[in-house]
């Protein structure tokens, strides 16, 4: 990386700091994270093998969940696991290779969880990732986005049978936002063009999507912890297992922050949803294309 690069990273970085406290308000200090069994439970955690995600997966492992570490590197994933079901003598703990960047490695992923498992109750959507450079993927998907948001999407969009089956709940990790990010359903792909706030872009995506499965039946939550990796554990765990949590609410720190300034107001645009899901099934390749043309041909006065 040049030092040019260099410079923009740290400036972004700058700029992500200076947004949190700037939006920062004061969190829930009451968050306390069920104490109750989570035995006979199976829950998906993307990105387990790092981070926040670590920290996630062993508190689950505490609680005697069946645990699917959806993870792409390979030798952190072995030590990852090796590492909870030492700290917790849970055994139930399962590494399955998911590069949610790929689409094809999602739908790799998911067949065999499908093979194996018969029940998902929890989808934790927590890999996220923040580049500055405009990088594709060999499927032609720019990189933030396909990370934050079109993978998240064809994970769940495969999975929403069993979660329905199971009363399910997914819980996608989401970013304080600038009330002035806004989306370009024709720049999903970058291709148009590919800037700063393209983080901001791919989490403000998932927000309306959160809200969208929402609206489909499917219990979810977008949340957003702006502290540690240990501190943003508890966040997710929160609106994973918490009662209290309202389906398709946005929280931050534990607290709802929907309909308040730290909200853009695109969120609650229904068009924009609805095009939204219709432009990402179909770039995912879960369009209904012989329903799609059926629907045109009936537009027409084709058919019935």
């Amino acid at each position: 990386m040049d030092l040019t690069c260099v410079a923009l990273f740290a400036v972004f970085i700058f700029l992500l700091v200076l947004l949190a406290l700037v939006l920062k308000r004061p969190g829930r200090n009451d968050l306390n994270i069920t104490s109750r069994s989570l035995e006979g439970k199976t829950i998906i955690v993307t990105g387990a093998e790092q981070g926040r995600g670590i920290h996630i997966t062993l508190e689950l492992a505490k609680k005697k969940a069946r645990v699917i570490m959806a993870c792409a590197d390979e030798n952190k994933r072995k030590t990852a696991r090796q590492n909870i079901v030492q700290r917790t003598g849970n055994t139930d703990i399962v590494v399955q290779h998911l590069d949610v960047t790929m689409m094809s490695s999602v739908r790799s992923f998911v067949t065999l969880f499908k093979l194996h498992e018969k029940k998902l109750d929890i989808l934790i959507n927590n890999e996220e990732m923040i580049s500055i450079l405009k990088k594709m993927t060999n499927e032609r998907f720019e990189m933030v986005f396909a990370a934050n948001y079109f993978g998240p999407f064809l994970l769940t969009h495969l999975l929403l049978a069993l979660l329905r089956r199971s009363q399910g709940r997914v819980v996608n990790v989401g970013s304080v936002l600038p009330s002035s990010t806004v989306l370009d359903c024709g720049n999903l792909k970058a291709e148009k063009s590919f800037h700063f706030s393209r983080f901001y872009e791919s989490k403000l995506a998932m927000l309306i999507f959160t809200k969208e499965l929402a609206k489909r039946t499917i219990n979810s939550a977008d949340t957003v912890s702006r502290e540690s990796a240990t501190k943003g554990a508890r966040s997710v765990l929160f609106c994973a297992l918490d009662d209290s949590v309202q389906t398709g609410g946005y929280y931050i720190d534990g607290q709802l922050m929907d309909h308040t300034p730290s909200v853009p107001a695109s969120v609650y645009d229904e068009g924009l949803a609805k095009k939204m899901w219709e432009v990402s099934e179909r770039l995912t390749g879960q369009s209904d294309v012989m329903g799609e043309l059926k629907a045109l041909l009936a537009e027409r006065g084709r058919v019935e």
